[in-house]
């Protein structure tokens, strides 16, 4: 019994000097605590937020009865049962109007039939409509059009109404005439959620036409989401009415992922927080970069699963032929909601996020990553040497109630000033995720003597420093990103900077800054000093720029995605991982100490990807998770399978030919 106290004496003081000679895992734990209190409000509404609606143009409905002569009101019974959740419907333009989008006349006033004709005395280059009375809109578009129209001559017939308007066909050419009425006619008999695009207006109808908008807000309840179509958004650049009128009416915006639309972002900070993301493909886009079903349904599934999108526009194929067009486009229909559905999505409309803030919590979760990590590479740039036992006892922290109240203000204190002041909390968040990256770097790299104590102790400090920076700037505006993070590209950058200034200080590498200047330089670093930069400036080009990806790798996120679930980022994979097991292996052998610095220079852009997931908020935070783990495990997969090539191919060949090629 004496003899078992005594051991577990042992182990308890163990573990209380490993946490004193390294407390980066204490503090891992801490801000794991921390984050995952301030990041409650965050789940909760990524729980909530479950509900996707898959979004069809009724435009595309009135095509499949033109070709098979099947009712839209027929089609549709058969298009929700499949997973349909709502309609687009959109303000049609003089244009589209003029191509017979709906059936009726819309010309010049001299056109108009029969009696109306007398109506273009004097005017006979007006925009002119001539709607019959056995139209669905004969009692609705009158009244639209006159107010959408001041002005506007209204001519009742027997055979139907006349219209004429204010201005001429070249005026109303690429603006807003008329809403898709039998669109939103079909969507009131069959209680249809409604995503309504109000098109581009002349400056001076600008009032008119959001006059008309909120008729039809009053007519159609089923008007559920709206967004700008055009170029520029209706009443560009006074956007606060539209802004006021659809927040006003209960209705939300619809973000449109990756539009260029001139002033979409001024309406969506307007509109906050009545914002619903939405992702489409037009069939533009589909035929110019030759998008395939299979490759449209990744894209979909991607944006729901990566981007909390929430409202999907789906159209069917422009490519493909098809005897049977209507019947093709239901099973894919169905393919894209079961596949939705099997995720954990549920197919319904869905209702913007109700604003919240992280609070004190996140500020607090977020000052202690900042200063502990920072503080923990000053220790190691200053103190730090390359004898084992030296750098223990230089790298000890003091675990005295003095030390750790001085430390614990600090906390407290930079937790107020980031939750206070905005713009110092900019500055932090992207220096904590420069810092974190760096001391998990170290962690993994300077723990080569217990290789799976150093990889789960890095990957755990790198998931809690993320958590960390995600616990303070998980608000809507940050996952709505209406707000940008701006340490992405620094992590890239920084951090194996820092790692490598760190390691000629204290001689990891076995020679300092100076004297790798005084010496002439060796094939082998030129060849690895380019490398690395073009490396660099690969990463730095490739952040973001998702058209440079090639085609190879396209596929092979694809093939992961399917796979795994989660794809983990290449970076970790391919880079970060194998080369740590790399680094490993050749210091534990003691091989080429002038240039295994590369190892851990590419380790550490393995964890700056790690933890740029936790940056992008609009991410679900288990996915993060869920991406971390499988980075982690088929990275060490891979290390190891590299480790062997090394060893067994890499490790022969460079000693029957390495000598001649670096001396």
């Amino acid at each position: 019994m004496i003899k078992s106290r005594d051991s577990l004496f042992k182990s308890r003081s163990g573990v209380l000097s490993a946490a004193r000679r390294n407390p980066a895992i204490p503090v891992a734990i801490v801000l794991v605590l921390l984050s995952f209190w301030a990041l409650l409000p965050r789940l909760a509404a990524e729980r909530d937020a479950r509900d996707v609606a898959i979004v069809l143009d009724y435009r595309d409905l009135a095509t499949f009865w033109n070709r098979e002569q099947k009712n839209p009101e027929m089609l549709w019974p058969l298009l929700s049962q499949n997973g349909a959740s709502g309609l687009m419907v959109s303000e049609l333009t003089g244009q589209q109007l003029s191509m017979g989008t709906l059936r009726l006349y819309y010309g010049p006033a001299s056109g108009l039939p029969g009696a109306a004709a007398k109506l273009a005395l004097g005017n006979p280059l007006r925009a002119a409509f001539f709607i019959p009375a056995t139209h669905p809109g004969a009692n609705l578009l009158p009244p639209l059009l006159s107010a959408r129209f001041k002005g506007a001559h209204i001519q009742e017939y027997e055979t139907g109404t006349a219209v004429l308007l204010t201005r001429t066909l070249d005026d109303l050419l690429f603006t807003g005439v008329a809403p898709d009425i039998e669109g939103l006619l079909l969507a009131s008999k069959h209680d249809i959620p409604v995503f309504y695009r109000v098109a581009p207006a002349l400056p001076s109808d600008t009032a008119a036409s959001l006059t008309t908008l909120e008729a039809l807000f009053a007519a159609f309840p089923q008007i559920r989401t709206v967004s700008p179509s055009g170029e520029v958004v209706l009443g560009y650049p006074n956007l606060r009415p539209l802004a006021e009128l659809v927040a006003g009416q209960g209705r939300s915006v619809a973000m449109v992922e990756f539009s260029r639309q001139i002033g979409a972002p001024q309406l969506n900070w307007l509109a906050y927080p009545r914002l619903v993301p939405l992702h489409s493909v037009t069939n533009e886009e589909i035929v110019s970069r030759n998008i395939s079903r299979s490759a449209l349904y990744e894209r979909f599934a991607r944006a729901v699963k990566e981007r909390a999108v929430r409202l999907l526009v789906f159209r069917p194929t422009a490519l493909e032929a098809s005897d049977a067009p209507f019947d093709q486009f239901n099973e894919e229909l169905l393919h894209l909601s079961s596949g939705l559905s099997a995720s954990g999505a549920e197919l319904r409309w869905p209702e913007p996020f109700q604003p919240w803030r992280t609070g004190f919590g996140g500020a607090l979760a977020l000052a202690l990553a900042f200063v502990f990590s920072m503080l923990r590479f000053l220790q190691r740039f200053f103190l730090g040497t390359v004898d084992d036992a030296k750098d223990d006892d230089a790298l000890a922290w003091r675990t005295t109630p003095r030390g750790l109240a001085v430390f614990s203000g600090i906390v407290v204190v930079a937790g107020c000033v980031l939750l206070f002041l905005p713009s110092a909390a900019r500055i932090a968040g992207a220096l904590t995720a420069v810092f974190v990256v760096t001391e998990a770097s170290f962690l993994a790299l300077d723990g080569w003597k217990t290789p799976w104590v150093g990889i789960l102790g890095s990957f755990l400090f790198a998931v809690a420093g993320g958590l960390a920076i995600a616990a303070f700037f998980s608000e809507p505006t940050f996952m709505l990103r209406l707000r940008s993070f701006s340490g992405v590209k620094a992590t890239l950058f920084l951090p194996p900077l820092l790692v490598l200034l760190a390691d000629l200080k204290r001689r990891v590498h076995p020679e300092s800054l100076g004297e790798l200047f005084r010496r002439p330089p060796l094939w082998g670093e030129i060849f690895l000093l380019v490398l690395l930069l073009g490396g660099a400036g690969l990463v730095l080009f490739r952040s973001d720029n998702v058209q440079f990806v090639p085609a190879f790798e396209v596929r092979l996120r694809e093939f992961l995605e399917r796979v795994l679930v989660a794809r983990p980022r290449n970076k970790e994979v391919f880079l970060g991982y194998p080369a740590l097991l790399l680094w490993y292996f050749v210091r534990k052998a003691e091989m080429w100490p002038r240039y295994r610095e590369v190892f851990r220079l590419a380790t550490v852009v393995g964890f700056s990807s790690a933890v740029n997931s936790f940056c992008h908020f609009h991410t679900p935070l288990y996915f993060i998770l869920f991406r971390q783990f499988n980075g982690l495990w088929t990275g060490v997969l891979l290390g190891m399978i590299c480790i062997l090539v090394l060893r067994f191919v890499v490790m022969p060949l460079w000693y029957r030919y390495g000598g001649t090629v670096t001396e």
